[in-house]
This record gives C-alpha cells, structure tokens and sequence, in this order.
C-alpha cells in the first residue's frame, strides 16, 4: 500500500483479515468464488465526499471541512477503496460540477464527467477489479437544481453499457427490483466484476420524473436509495451503525445491500473513537464509508492494509472459506 499505518485501529484490520488462504495452481481459476458468492456477499470500504480538499487554513476551520482527499485514482488504487461518493451541483457552463457547498468547493475534480473518467480509466487499467460503487448527491440550490436525467446523460457520456451494472442487470423478467433482490438476489461475483455500479442520492420530489414517480427503474443508469416498502428496493442507507445494528442485519438478510458510515464529520477522529467504525464492519453492511482512509491527526484510521473488501461477516455463505485473494487480484 506504500502508507505508513500508524495508529491503524486493531479491531478494522483484525475484522478485514482474511479467512484462511489458497494456494493456486497456473490452471485454477484466478478468482475461485465468482460462481460462488453474489454482490451483496462481500463488504468493502469507501469515502464520504470523496473529491474533497480541505480550504486554506483559516480562523478555527470545522473539522468536517478540514479533510484532504485524494485523487480518485489514488483512492481505487493504493487505498484499496471500492466506493467513492461524489456531490453535483449544476455548473455553469451546462455541465455538472462537484463541489460540497458554497465556501468549500476544493475538489480534486472539478465536473462529474472528469471524476467518473478517472474513475474509468482505472478501471480499464485495473481488470479483474471488484465492482466499484459510486454514490451520487445532487446539491439542489434555488434556481438551480438537479436533474437525474443529467446525471444519468453524464453517466452514460463516460461508461460503455458493459461497464455499468445497472437496475436491469438486477432485475431481469422480475415484476420489481425489489422482489427480484428479495427473491432470486444479486447477480454472481463474476457478473459484476469490472463494472461500476451508480447510486443517486436524490429525495422523492426531485427524482420522481426518473423513478416513474417511484414505480420503476427500467432503462436506467442508476440505482436510488430506497427503503423496503417500496418497489426500487435494493439500496439503502443506515448511517450509523451503533444504533442501527439491528436495523441493518434485518435488511441485509432480507437481501439489500446497505451502506453506513464509520464516522461523520470529523467527531471520530478528533476523539480517535473507533468505536462507530467497529459497529459498522461488524453489522454487515456492505459498504463502509469513512473521511479517514489514511491517519488522522489523532492517528484515526479505518484503513485496508493489503487488502480491498472481505466476505460480508453476516451475508457470506458460512461453509465458503474465503481469503481476499480469492475475491480480487490486481498487479
């Protein structure tokens, strides 16, 4: 990983430790568990406000806003991480710009479409990567809100449909989304491995001319956050896990892949409490995301030293053995 780990938090590098190896032949299959696991078996980590870079220093900076991330690429590559979350905002100029709010806009890329590009490019020089997950925010402000439907043009101007894992792929002849995850899950390991899987963060009211006033995603880039009642159940959102433990191995279980937070700005870390990141690995959620992929300071950390996701600590069939090797293996 070529980052100096101090202050790693034991319990996140004792729960991404694999379970048991495997030795493999020149004939063996690369990765032994695509036919084996699906999507929603694995668990992996990512970043909150992923383009983010810290303003100047100034007079008492918040410690949300005090965070430096890397280049996207940086993140996939030497990081380890398999999720990235992004903020639109309508630009200018037609496009869509990423940026967290007014008065804190340093961003590593400046419009969406060079942010998904960057993801892109890894991905093609990376083959054999684990899907990687890319949460999408709109940022609607007076007089200049959002559309989906641009998002999901800006989305579609980057990937190829190959390199997209879409609600489609997912739901297949089934009467919904949500009874095709509940019923005959996701797709294979191997289905989905090199592609890019588009979440949009977006509330009822603005996103419901994309949803079909929340009936359907048929034909669509991108997946939405959801909750089980209704019918684009598949991903969902429970970001803390200490109180939300219970809630999240309910929905797991049932077949939906949650996301949760290991810390929320900058509390965590100034206190060096591991305390949130541990709830969240430990209750299955899918995937994790933190502002700390390096240390912090205090020496906070919710890091992946050697590794990029694990089999999922409640969701992994129990009789599978399962080592990070066998779930990704780069150059």
């Amino acid at each position: 990983m070529g980052i100096r780990r101090a202050g790693v938090v034991a319990l996140v590098l004792a729960l991404l430790a694999g379970c048991g190896s495997r030795q493999e032949g020149g004939n063996e299959t690369v990765h032994p568990l695509d036919r084996i696991l699906r999507l929603n078996h694995l668990q992996v980590l990512g970043t909150h406000n992923s383009y983010h870079v810290a303003p100047s220093p100034g007079p008492d900076p918040t410690p949300a806003r005090n965070i430096t991330q890397a280049p996207l690429a940086v993140q996939l590559d030497r990081q380890g991480m398999r999720q990235i979350e992004l903020d639109v905002h309508a630009g200018r100029s037609g496009g869509l710009a990423v940026f967290h709010v007014p008065g804190d806009e340093g961003t590593t890329c400046p419009t969406f479409v060079q942010c998904l590009r960057e993801v892109k490019g890894w991905s093609e020089a990376n083959a054999g990567h684990l899907p990687v997950f890319v949460l999408v925010e709109p940022k609607h402000r007076p007089g200049a809100p959002v559309d989906p439907l641009a998002v999901e043009e800006e989305v579609r101007s980057v990937f190829r449909p190959n390199q997209l894992l879409t609600p489609d792929d997912v739901q297949g002849d089934a009467p919904s989304l949500g009874q095709a995850v509940r019923e005959r899950g996701w797709p294979l390991l191997g289905a989905t491995r090199n592609k890019v899987m588009v979440v949009l963060n977006d509330e009822l009211v603005t996103r419901s001319a994309y949803t079909s006033d929340e009936t359907s995603l048929r034909g669509r880039a991108m997946f939405v956050y959801s909750d089980p009642s209704s019918a684009l159940a598949a991903f969902m959102s429970v970001p803390d896990a200490r109180p939300g433990g219970p809630q999240i191995d309910a929905l797991v279980r049932t077949g939906y892949i949650v996301r949760t937070r290991a810390d929320d700005g900058g509390v965590e870390a100034l206190a060096n409490d591991a305390s949130r990141a541990a709830a969240a690995l430990a209750s299955g959620a899918q995937v994790v995301s933190t502002d700390f992929p390096v240390p912090a300071p205090s020496g906070y950390v919710v890091a992946a030293p050697g590794t990029r996701a694990r089999c999922n600590p409640v969701t992994a069939p129990p009789q599978v053995a399962c080592a990070p090797a066998d779930l990704e293996r780069l150059p």
